[in-house]
C-alpha cells in the first residue's frame, strides 16, 4: 500500500461511523449531494441483469440505488480501500436485503474486475487517488462495448482565483486531500478513453459528472 492510500486509510477508519452525518452538513453551503449522485447515476443507463462496480464506494449510499436499476438479476459490487468504511457498507446492504451486492476491500488501482461489467461509477473518490488515470484505464479495459464510466466529482470553476486556492485547504483536508488535489483531472482520462463523452456541470461548476462510453475493442 502506497503512503497516499495508508494516510486515506486512517483518515476514513476515523471518519467512517460519522462520515454520512458529517457530509450532510454540505447542504448548509447549497451542495445537493444526492441530486448530484442520482444524476450521475442516471447516466449510467443500467438495465435489468447488468453488473455495475461502484469504484469507491465509502459508506454505500449508491448501492440501493445501483441495485433497484439492474434488479435482483443483476449484480453490484462495492469497491473501497478502507474496512470501516466498508463495516457502514455492509450494514446499509443487510438492512435492505440487497442479495445482488457484494462488497470488496481493494485498492481501485489493482482490483480485478469481474466480466461482463456494463458500468463503472466513482462518486467524489477519484480525485483523492494520485494514480487515478490508471484507475480510469483499468476500468475502461473491464467495461463491454458500450459500457459507461460515470465520474462525479469537484473541480475547480475557472472562474476561482489562482491566488485563492490555498484558502481551499481547510474544505480539503477533512477528506485526507490537500490543495495539491485540484491539479488532478480525473474526467480527462474518462474523455480520452471514451468513443463519446459528455460532461455536466452543477453548483457553478465546483461539481461535474462526466461520463465516457467505452469503445469496440
Amino acid at each position: 500500500m502506497t503512503t497516499e492510500s495508508q494516510r486515506m486509510v486512517d483518515v476514513y477508519r476515523k471518519r467512517a461511523k460519522r462520515y454520512d452525518v458529517t457530509s450532510n452538513r454540505l447542504y448548509l453551503i447549497g451542495q445537493r449531494t444526492m441530486a448530484y449522485k442520482h444524476l450521475a447515476l442516471e447516466q449510467l443507463a443500467l438495465r435489468p441483469g447488468d453488473t455495475v462496480v461502484d469504484a469507491g464506494c465509502g459508506t454505500g449510499h449508491n448501492l440501493p440505488l445501483l441495485a433497484e436499476a439492474v434488479g435482483p438479476t443483476g449484480r453490484v459490487i462495492g469497491v473501497d480501500l478502507t474496512d470501516a468504511m466498508l463495516e457502514q457498507a455492509e450494514d446499509r446492504v443487510r438492512r435492505a436485503g440487497l442479495s445482488q451486492v457484494s462488497l470488496v476491500q481493494a485498492d481501485l488501482t489493482t482490483y480485478q474486475y469481474p466480466e461482463h461489467v456494463r458500468g463503472i461509477i466513482a462518486c467524489f473518490s477519484l480525485t483523492l487517488i494520485g494514480e487515478y488515470a490508471k484507475v480510469v484505464e483499468r476500468g475502461y479495459e473491464a467495461l463491454d462495448p458500450g459500457g459507461r464510466w460515470v465520474v462525479l466529482d469537484y473541480r475547480l470553476p475557472r472562474w476561482w482565483p489562482q491566488r485563492l486556492i490555498p484558502a481551499l485547504g481547510p474544505m480539503i483536508a477533512p477528506f485526507g486531500g490537500d490543495v495539491s488535489m485540484v491539479q488532478r483531472h480525473p474526467w480527462e482520462p474518462v474523455q480520452e478513453g471514451a468513443a463519446r463523452h459528455r460532461t455536466l456541470t452543477r453548483y457553478g461548476g465546483w461539481v461535474y459528472v462526466t461520463v465516457g462510453e467505452a469503445p469496440e475493442r
